[in-house]
């Protein structure tokens, strides 16, 4: 299977290569009849979509990818022609780059294909779906935060909600809207879906499309279709003017006016300006290591519970995007309710965080979870697989749960402290300054008799 994904990615670049060098010649030919450039997009668009039997819109989305293979992004492609990359991957590279300028496009890919390709190591996996785009977003908003900010005002001027016909009596929606809202869309909808009482027969996605419909009617819950008398529902849940809660995870750097980017729980990284501009309004809190004392609990506290979920940023497993707050924290090694201090202790080394598809699966039995040195899960087949975090702390990098994480904490302060540390060095330079004003005053020119000073120590 793995081979023929790889094959299939090499046979993908050679049709694309086939597509951008047909778009070329014709370009050539267009130009030397004295026609405009876009008449020869038109003129392939037809050709392709004769040739493979796809729509204009498809065919178009074709010579945009494989012009930039050929124009832009040469690493990828070389990657792509390996078999190292799939036409999925590729895809969510040109769209995460396309507004990257031509002299820095270099760096950009060569950052991101370092993360975005499988380590060279037993299980290594590399990145797909929300965490390629994530660890894109984060090297572009480092080398160049200015273009990130107005690609992100150009789509918040172009946000939009639509809603179209579909079949069967239904109707689809569908929108943009800025992050930070769809966020809190989504927390809505996931919390009236949960205002039924348990003997509900309803799924948790129609108990969400639903909570669109107690939205639009302004009631505080989803009605529940249990059926029973004594219904345990509580209808006197009133509506108010509240914004569901919403996870931002940034660097103090960032809220002091860095430009490291942040994360916004459930969607990824957001550039630096963008997090600033969401904190305004917000309660901010430091995020806290948790103590080195072994609880003897089987749930974690508030302090571990908000730190394993930093780190992690999401559903652990394998490429899952699920958020971090809507995951479940599970043990690695089980929890003697009967001993607690023989037992798994719930601590951040022996806890990991994932959704609930993939915690059932995980106590399925067809999976083994292993934490040594980091998470590796290994299949049913007996392959080992290492999955990579998605989180603020873990962009880039393997989980580590334990001292390094602690160390990473031990850097992370707050803005009162970062102020004060400021004062301190500032003082510490003036200090120095006037030592060693003191120190020229006081000393004789030891000088040959040139007259020239003494130069400093090469320190």
């Amino acid at each position: 299977m793995t081979d023929l994904h790889r094959c299939e990615a090499v046979v993908a670049e050679r049709k694309l290569a086939v597509i951008a060098e047909l778009f070329v010649r014709r370009t050539t030919e267009v130009e030397s009849d004295g026609a405009w450039t876009s008449t020869a997009h038109e003129v392939v668009e037809a050709e392709i979509g004769a040739a493979l039997t796809m729509g204009r819109a498809a065919a178009g989305r074709l010579i945009g990818l494989g012009m930039s293979l050929r124009t832009r992004l040469h690493a990828t492609r070389e990657a792509m022609a390996r078999g190292d990359l799939d036409l999925y991957r590729v895809r969510l590279i040109e769209d995460a780059t396309a507004n990257v300028s031509d002299d820095r496009i270099g760096e950009v890919e060569h950052q991101l294909l370092e993360q975005v390709l499988a380590p060279p190591r037993s299980g290594g996996t590399g990145l797909t779906g929300r965490r390629l785009t994530n660890a894109a977003n984060r090297i572009i908003a480092r080398l160049d935060p200015a273009g990130v900010r107005a690609k992100r005002e150009k789509a918040q001027a172009d946000r939009f909600v639509g809603v179209g016909a579909a079949e069967d009596g239904m109707c689809r929606i569908l929108g943009s809207i800025p992050a930070v809202q769809g966020r809190a869309f989504d927390a809505r909808l996931r919390e009236l879906a949960n205002t039924v009482c348990p003997r509900d027969l309803r799924t948790y996605e129609q108990r969400r499309a639903d909570g669109l419909s107690a939205l639009i009617d302004g009631a505080g819950f989803v009605h529940c279709e249990c059926g029973r008398v004594d219904c345990g529902q509580d209808t006197r849940l009133a509506t108010t003017a509240r914004k569901p809660l919403v996870h931002l995870i940034m660097l103090d750097a960032t809220l002091a006016g860095g430009d490291e980017p942040a994360y916004l729980d459930g969607y990824g990284i957001v550039d630096a300006a963008h997090a600033r501009e969401i904190a305004a309004d917000a309660e901010v809190e430091p995020v806290r290591a948790p103590s080195s004392v072994v609880p003897a609990t089987y749930r974690p506290g508030a302090v571990l519970d908000t730190w394993m979920r930093v780190l992690a940023g999401g559903c652990e497993w394998l490429h899952c995007d699920v958020a971090a707050w809507n995951t479940d924290l599970d043990h690695h090694r089980p929890f003697d309710h009967s001993d607690p201090a023989t037992g798994g202790p719930t601590v951040a080394g022996n806890m990991t965080a994932f959704c609930r598809n993939h915690h059932r699966l995980k106590h399925s039995g067809h999976w083994a979870v292993t934490a040594d040195g980091g998470i590796e899960l290994v299949a049913p087949t007996g392959h080992r697989y290492r999955p990579r975090s998605s989180g603020l702390v873990g962009v880039g990098s393997d989980h580590a749960a334990g001292s390094d994480h602690a160390a990473v904490a031990a850097r992370r302060r707050t803005r009162a402290q970062n102020r004060a540390a400021r004062i301190r060095a500032e003082r510490r330079r003036r200090q120095a300054h006037l030592d060693a004003v003191r120190h020229r005053r006081a000393t004789p020119n030891r000088s040959s008799g040139t007259g020239a000073p003494d130069e400093p120590a090469p320190f």
